[in-house]
């Protein structure tokens, strides 16, 4: 599915990582590991589970394991990321408590222990890992001792949330002739207020959705097609109404035509089978940054 669980692979031992972007966009994702988000230039919006946050520099906002969210910045923005496993909080999380709320109230050396972070993952000294995770753990602690805290709960929203994650999966599943009326009814919401939920969750209407994974199902069995089926064919068997409507959104997310369509053509935003795969919400608009400072 478009939307999903993102699977980073860290490419050495270290349970943290760190990195900066240029104009970062995303698709609404979630992951296991906890993440700080910190901008550094410009103007980012952050929404995170039905709340679109707007965020200004030096604001920061932390992302808890496995909420959804995404991040388009503006189009000079630089936005920090510190993406860590949730076990460095341990015997924070042991207390069942939490942040109150995502937005950090008060201001902290993020940019510091990025800078230090990054530098200990690039040189890779003899004990890095070990540093990098103590580094992780005292900001997080500085953080967790000035924040408001709440006991561990349930977000009010939570069982909505779980039935969006469940809904992706049967858009993916039944793409060809899902209609709106039934991704309402599976939600279990009206029409106008599941139309302003997806699109806070998704950054996206539903239809500009369902027409993403449709035009993903077409591009694979273009890529596929040993049967060697037409244009037309290929196109209502992904659900699209008409070969017009189909070769609109087709040049529209690709800049192609059907029939210019490159061998083994994948969308920048493909999606992931399984969690084991890797999954990289990442769009191709994002720039990241080797040298931030």
């Amino acid at each position: 599915m478009l939307a999903n669980f993102e699977k980073r692979e860290h490419s050495d031992k270290s349970n943290v990582w760190a990195g900066s972007y240029q104009n970062l966009h995303n698709l609404p994702h979630w992951h296991l590991e906890c993440e700080l988000i910190y901008v550094k230039k410009g103007e980012v919006t952050v929404s995170y589970n039905n709340t679109a946050y707007h965020l200004q520099e030096e604001d920061c906002i932390f992302i808890n394991s496995g909420e959804i969210h995404y991040i388009k910045g503006s189009k000079d923005s630089i936005t920090m990321i510190l993406m860590f496993d949730t076990a460095l909080l341990g015997n924070i999380s042991s207390r069942h408590i939490q942040l109150l709320y995502p937005r950090l109230r008060h201001p902290y050396p993020v940019v510091e222990y990025f800078t230090s972070i990054q530098t200990e993952l690039k040189n890779k000294k003899d004990f890095y890992d070990i540093k990098v995770s103590c580094m992780m753990t005292s900001l997080m602690i500085d953080i967790f001792r000035q924040e408001p805290l709440c006991e561990q709960k349930h977000l009010k929203d939570s069982s909505s949330i779980e039935n969006y994650k469940s809904l992706l999966s049967e858009i993916e599943e039944k793409c060809s002739y899902i209609t709106f009326e039934d991704a309402c009814r599976f939600m279990g919401l009206s029409k106008p207020y599941f139309s302003r939920f997806f699109k806070n969750l998704s950054g996206m209407t539903f239809s500009q959705y369902l027409n993403i994974i449709r035009l993903e199902k077409a591009i694979q069995i273009l890529n596929h097609n040993t049967e060697h089926l037409s244009i037309t064919r290929i196109a209502s068997s992904c659900g699209f109404d008409t070969i017009r409507h189909f070769n609109r959104v087709f040049k529209e997310f690709t800049g192609l035509s059907p029939r210019q369509l490159p061998k083994d053509y994948v969308l920048s935003s493909h999606s992931i089978r399984g969690m084991k795969k890797n999954f990289n919400p990442t769009l191709p608009c994002s720039v990241l940054l080797e040298d931030l400072l």
